[in-house]
């Protein structure tokens, strides 16, 4: 079995919230579109998008964040049995707290704590190259940005009023333009004007 097949497998039988397929399809289509050599990945569950953008060249570095021990481990796991990990740095620890001084990024893709997209946006942007992108994934959240009413969960409703705020956020920014697709849960894509 293919070490992506068994990535899959193992998030669907844990629950491990991994970016849908067309989701992944559009952040590596924005990848090669950019001609990106360096990724930073905030949420790295088990690696599996970190694996797969490190695929993509060999002179491709991927940094990537993670705080949950679970996860750590099995991307470790996953990352050894990719063959990439000359290719994949993965720092423990949360990214609202992990320092990267002198990086920067041609990618920096945002897909940890949704509640927190508008602080990792503003602590990582200045990482950002001057022709880099930022790519934010869950921007729909199951469509309850769009029908915040589908739920009664009162998490649920304040997550989704974060997911929302982003959203204004993004659109609000002088610095940056922002283009949202459709792909997926919803993925935005950031860049400098």
């Amino acid at each position: 079995m293919n070490l992506e097949k068994e990535m899959n497998e193992f998030a669907k039988a844990n629950h491990v919230p991994v970016m849908m397929d067309e989701g992944v399809e559009l952040l590596i289509a924005k990848v090669k579109e950019y001609n990106c050599k360096s990724f930073l990945e905030l949420g790295t569950a088990i690696a599996r998008t970190a694996i797969r953008v490190a695929s993509l060249d060999p002179e491709m570095h991927v940094v990537t964040i993670e705080r949950n021990p679970e996860m750590i481990e099995q991307a470790k796991i996953n990352i050894k049995q990719s063959g990439y990990q000359n290719q994949i740095t993965l720092i423990e620890g949360d990214a609202l707290e992990v320092e990267l001084p002198d990086q920067k990024f041609d990618c920096i893709f945002i897909d940890a704590a949704k509640a927190q997209y508008t602080r990792f946006f503003k602590k990582y942007s200045p990482l950002l190259n001057s022709n880099g992108i930022i790519v934010t994934d869950n921007m729909y959240f199951h469509g309850l940005v769009e029908h915040p009413e589908n739920t009664n969960n009162k998490n649920t409703k304040d997550l989704v009023r974060k997911i929302r705020n982003y959203h204004e956020f993004l659109s609000s920014l002088d610095e940056f333009e922002t283009t949202l697709y459709s792909k997926g849960d919803g993925v935005a894509v950031t860049r400098r004007k």
